[in-house]
């Protein structure tokens, strides 16, 4: 089959948003932060913020792996609400503070992110060779809060089609959300190839979807299982135009 499309994951395949973190949920520290500031400023009955974060840090491993497997929609204001509402309930904490201190969550996140070595040349390399371009990302972020993000990074013009799991309730590796950029794109599933960090929700939901599905190994956050197998493991995104070119 002919290639005609590439749809890329974001965070930790285009962009880096860990910070001085390398794990997760603790990178969201930055975040959490933020939040929990503007909404003791607003004269919220917070506890210590360690207990912020860590009601934080319990609640979300449960909350992203039921979005994940097709259950309820993650959204961060949402989050925010969950914790508030589990540390704390006799809060006064006003729902419009949660939407200001979710912007400003995500905003710490994404002042700390840089593009990864080689994306903004292989985005072009790609375009300029003719393929269409997609981007699929797992977040429980606004898309326009990352939307800037490619655009500051100058990514922004290269996609045809973008979708964020949180604005769509759509997450990986459900195969709605690739079949939906698909759509987008015009692209068969066989035609299509997605690349992205995280093997059991990228190359999982990828394949489930009927396309090919590449590994970038930029960083070791993510193990890949015995039983799973990538069609092409890169390590940087420069190679990425090799691979493809190698299966047309």
């Amino acid at each position: 089959m002919t290639i005609e499309a590439v749809i890329f994951d974001l965070g930790g395949t285009l962009i880096e948003y860990t910070g001085p973190y390398d794990a997760w949920p603790a990178l969201e520290t930055p975040g959490l932060q933020a939040a929990y500031d503007y909404l003791e400023q607003q004269g919220g009955q917070l506890p210590e913020f360690a207990v912020f974060r860590d009601t934080g840090f319990a609640i979300l491993p449960g909350k992203w792996e039921t979005a994940v497997s097709g259950g309820q929609n993650l959204r961060l204001v949402d989050f925010l609400g969950d914790i508030v509402h589990t540390c704390c309930a006799a809060n006064g904490i006003q729902p419009t503070w949660l939407v200001t201190a979710a912007d400003l969550y995500q905003t710490a996140l994404c002042s700390q992110a840089h593009p990864l070595a080689g994306a903004q040349e292989t985005l072009a390399a790609l375009k300029a060779a003719g393929y269409k371009l997609g981007l699929l990302s797992n977040t429980m972020f606004t898309g326009a809060a990352h939307i800037n993000d490619l655009r500051r990074f100058g990514l922004d013009s290269y996609f045809d089609a973008l979708l964020f799991s949180a604005d769509a309730a759509k997450w990986k590796p459900q195969p709605t959300p690739y079949w939906h950029v698909l759509g987008e794109l015009g692209v068969d599933p066989a035609n299509a190839v997605f690349i992205g960090d995280a093997p059991e929700h990228d190359i999982v939901g990828a394949h489930a979807a009927g396309m090919r599905a590449v590994l970038i190994r930029a960083s070791q956050r993510f193990h890949l299982p015995d039983w799973l197998t990538p069609d092409a493991t890169i390590e940087n995104l420069l190679e990425l135009t090799a691979v493809l070119a190698d299966w047309s």
